[in-house]
């Protein structure tokens, strides 16, 4: 069956590459258009006084006024014979839930019918850690906010939809450009000793992500429609004592772009043209360049510990500047001024299908093969050092990070809501469990046992939406073996990967299998247990096993177009689109 429809593809490419030679006195090169692109934005702003805001897990953290407002921006991508579209949000939130995700999708279907279903949209949180929180449908991220707040969700789930109508509404021909540069002294990884467990770490440079990957966005006549971008770092910029709602850092670079390119009189939120600066693997990146140091004697804390004196709250990420609103432009200016470089100097085209699949998985005893072993991941469960905090935001009483040790009063106090079971405690080891929330269900689940995927394809570009903070190292490797398994598949070797965290829902941290034994604040929040890294690698493997199953030989499609095009790369990608449209008609 293979061996026939293997024949039918390549009769196929011939036939694309014949239409190509007989078409090309007829193509208009410079106005021609790949996909169709719209883009939209919308306030979500929501309650900005007495609200416990989402990120920190700081009861004393209530909203009291407005730094920068929060937006949602979509962006509907289909191709040219509006046969496939996706539509990917990122939102001025914590994360992308599925509170959220599920209350826009009912919306939609009702504008719109079966147009816009779980299966292609995406909606990523760019992680501000001050915007109102309560929004999320799992008990432990709703405690500090005492409840369920009504108001956070409803802004967001309103916005988001206001968002995607008015992309879908200015759908119009156009093309899509890649780049990618290099952003230094904007990100430091705030958990090194852990990162350093890595036996792969000496394949990279920096123990972070400085990759900034960007997708111009241009009408058929060359005018800009708007940006996406993805670059790992917290925005934590805004600290646990801010009281202001802010899209931090990120949200700030947005409006940054947004009013270079709409003009300086336009309205936030109001231009034509739309910045995504969208999250990525962040899980262990901080935006806090100059290092963590205790307030009390301006000396570096403990580096494998991130403590002063043995104890974790004084121990704080600083800068770059001399307090969080500097910090936030510093931070914000650098990946503004890097996204208008790249978007500036963007001209490899995206060429190829719309595309893309979607899977729910249960997470909590997910079977797999490792090093000839079966073993799986577990219900979830935090461990000690995930209530030391981070040094972006630390915890408190006598909570340290790199910690694989319980204690006597810290168990008794876990017990009196949920004992683990003994099967819970050996699946999480080394993870001494403080909260053993996979296991309890009441009044409702606590943390997600069950996750949203997604892999998404523009042509030789793919995004892979992630329901969490995936590590520096366990992004880079997710993004490897993706890669690897399109390329084998047929994929060009000019195949891009991109990471989008936090999205559709928040499943907390994924660490490496090393960086979880270490226990920081990073795998000590990795709810799965040890193998949660190798169990969404073997998931995410086989989605893009599934996306370029029904796909045509890229490579050689690529051949036979550019055989027929010799007049330059715009018009090799009007007739690669030729091509490949024929092949998988």
């Amino acid at each position: 069956h293979m061996n026939h429809r293997h024949v039918i593809v390549k009769r196929r490419m011939f036939l694309g590459a014949a239409v190509c030679i007989l078409l090309l006195p007829l193509v208009t090169c410079s106005n021609s258009a790949n996909y169709l692109i719209g883009a939209g934005i919308y306030d979500i702003t929501g309650p900005a006084a007495e609200v416990n805001m989402m990120g920190y897990a700081m009861m004393d953290q209530i909203s009291n006024g407005i730094h920068l407002r929060l937006f949602s921006r979509a962006f509907v991508i289909a191709d040219t014979h509006n046969k496939s579209r996706f539509v990917f949000v990122s939102i001025d939130a914590c994360m992308g839930t599925q509170s959220i995700k599920l209350q826009v999708l009912k919306k939609l279907e009702g504008i719109y019918g079966s147009l816009y279903t779980a299966e292609n949209v995406v909606i990523s949180g760019i992680h501000t850690h001050s915007g109102p929180g309560g929004y999320l449908q799992y008990l432990l991220f709703d405690i500090t906010s005492l409840g369920f707040v009504r108001e956070s969700l409803d802004v967001i789930v309103d916005g988001i939809v206001e968002s995607i109508q008015m992309a879908h509404d200015r759908l119009q021909p156009g093309n899509i450009f890649f780049s990618n540069g290099t952003l230094l002294n904007a990100n430091i990884n705030r958990s090194p000793s852990a990162y350093e467990a890595n036996p792969d770490k000496h394949h990279y440079e920096y123990n972070v992500d400085k990759q900034f990957v960007l997708l111009k966005l241009v009408n058929d006549q060359g005018h800009g429609i708007g940006m996406i971008n993805w670059f790992a770092v917290h925005c934590t910029s805004m600290n646990n004592t801010n009281g202001l709602v802010s899209s931090d850092n990120k949200g700030y670079a947005s409006l940054l772009m947004e009013q270079h390119m709409n003009g300086l009189g336009t309205i936030p939120g109001q231009g034509q043209f739309v910045a995504a600066f969208a999250q990525s693997n962040l899980g262990d990146v901080s935006p806090n360049t100059r290092g963590a140091f205790c307030a009390d004697t301006g000396k570096p804390c403990d580096y494998n510990h991130s403590t002063c004196h043995g104890r974790s709250e004084l121990c704080r990420g600083i800068g770059p500047g001399k307090d969080m609103f500097e910090s936030t432009e510093i931070i914000g200016r650098k990946q503004f001024e890097k996204a208008l470089e790249l978007f500036d100097s963007a001209n490899i085209p995206l060429v190829g299908p719309v595309d893309f699949r979607q899977a729910y998985v249960d997470m909590t005893n997910f079977s797999l093969e490792v090093d000839g072993e079966t073993v799986h991941t577990c219900p979830p469960a935090m461990g000690y050092s995930f209530a030391a905090g981070t040094t972006d935001g630390p915890g408190a009483f006598d909570f340290i990070q790199n910690d694989t040790k319980d204690n006597p009063f810290w168990n008794a106090v876990r017990d009196l809501i949920k004992a683990p079971s003994e099967e819970q405690v050996k699946c999480q080891h080394p993870k001494p469990i403080l909260l053993d929330t996979g296991e309890i269900h009441e009044p409702y689940d606590w943390q997600a046992p069950i996750v949203d995927t997604q892999i998404l394809r523009i042509g030789q570009f793919v995004i892979v939406p992630v329901p969490g903070e995936f590590t520096t190292m366990s992004g880079r490797r997710l993004r490897h073996a993706v890669n690897e398994t399109l390329k084998a598949a047929g994929f060009p070797d000019n195949t891009q990967v991109v990471i989008a965290g936090l999205s559709n829902t928040y499943a907390d941290y994924i660490a490496t299998f090393e960086e979880y034994s270490v226990q920081r604040y990073e795998g000590a929040s990795t709810i799965y247990g040890p193998h949660t890294l190798n169990a969404y690698i073997q998931h995410y493997k086989k989605m893009a096993s599934d996306l370029a199953a029904v796909s045509c030989n890229f490579n050689e499609c690529h051949f036979l177009s550019g055989f027929s095009c010799l007049l330059g790369s715009v018009c090799l990608s009007v007739c690669l689109s030729v091509c490949l449209s024929v092949c998988l008609s």
